[in-house]
């Protein structure tokens, strides 16, 4: 399971579309309805279509529901049935209603302007893949929410099992070449659209953005150096807390900017209450892990999760960061 451990840190922003309209404004070319090229037009409706998949993927509802499946049940060939399992295990499952059509929206973008060159192609051969798995999933879910398990003693559960597991087995490298290739075109995207921000003195939105950065900054520091719960010390003290500084110095700033109203009403901004409860806990979680390194005393760590903890929160952010950049309040 390790090299499933939360690719949240590939869970990339959707900030082309959402950053301001002004910014759209002053591109180059000609203009359409809403003062865009039709090329900028189409290049966001990609870019978002990629997101909005890649989301689904990391965190999202899609990946939920494996690793519900998967922690019920277990990845063995042979599957692990519980002495007390009852059917309600499987009925919080989230929702699969239209996801397909996200997958097919994505896969239909993969063709076209602007070529993602790798991305594109890693797209092509996943989308049906997950569009087989989703079938899979839901056919699990009948399956059990329909309480037909206890009439066939898990007969067509275990060959759902299978059919799950082989599927599994051949989405996982198709998505993690998925992922690699596409948080190169999603990293630069993000340093441009900080670019226009800073450009248009944009700067509640600079710091929002760019504190979201830092904190996926940390998460990809932990993936690249294979840091988890179990081997939080082997973490570098000096290099994590010049990316802990770093997140630290660009919430204050995003809070000070965000205090003043003139600038507020000038960005079209109201920093939603998500947002602060999102970034105040994956700073204080950052601070733990700080202070477990610094003192090198792993009991505070009770449940022994910390690292895991804060993937989630850092999901929990960006959630709430793109939730609040489509308010578009003044």
């Amino acid at each position: 399971m390790r090299s499933r451990i939360y690719f949240i840190f590939c869970s990339v922003l959707f900030c082309f579309l959402l950053t301001s309209c002004s910014l759209i404004d002053e591109l180059k070319g000609s203009s359409s309805v809403n003062g865009a090229s039709i090329e900028e037009e189409h290049a966001a409706a990609k870019y978002g279509a990629y997101i909005n998949l890649n989301n689904m993927m990391t965190g999202g509802t899609f990946d939920r529901a494996i690793e519900g499946y998967i922690s019920e049940f277990g990845m063995d060939e042979n599957m692990y049935i519980s002495d007390d399992f009852s059917g309600s295990e499987l009925a919080s499952f989230p929702g699969l209603d239209g996801l397909a059509k996200t997958v097919n929206t994505a896969v239909d973008r993969a063709a076209g302007e602007p070529s993602y060159g790798a991305a594109d192609e890693a797209l092509i051969q996943l989308g049906p893949v997950i569009l087989d798995l989703l079938d899979t999933i839901e056919e699990i879910t009948d399956y059990y929410n329909d309480g037909t398990y206890a009439d066939d003693q898990f007969a067509k559960g275990k060959e759902l099992h299978s059919q799950f597991i082989a599927q599994y087995h051949t989405y996982e490298p198709l998505a993690n070449q998925f992922y690699n290739d596409f948080d190169q075109i999603a990293a630069q995207q993000k340093l441009s659209d900080l670019d226009k921000l800073k450009e248009q003195d944009y700067l509640i939105r600079y710091h929002a953005l760019s504190v979201v950065m830092r904190a996926q900054d940390i998460e990809k520091a932990f993936f690249e150096a294979e840091i988890f719960d179990e081997n939080i010390l082997d973490c570098s003290l000096e290099e994590y807390r010049i990316l802990f500084d770093l997140l630290v110095q660009d919430s204050k700033q995003f809070t000070e900017y965000a205090k003043d109203g003139k600038r507020r009403k000038q960005e079209s901004w109201a920093t939603v209450p998500e947002l602060d409860a999102a970034l105040q806990e994956v700073i204080g979680t950052a601070a733990d892990i700080l202070t477990i390194l610094e003192t090198k005393d792993t009991s505070s760590n009770r449940d022994n999760n910390l690292v895991s903890s804060y993937f989630s929160k850092v999901s929990n952010l960006i959630d709430a960061y793109n939730y609040n950049i489509r308010m578009d309040k003044a």
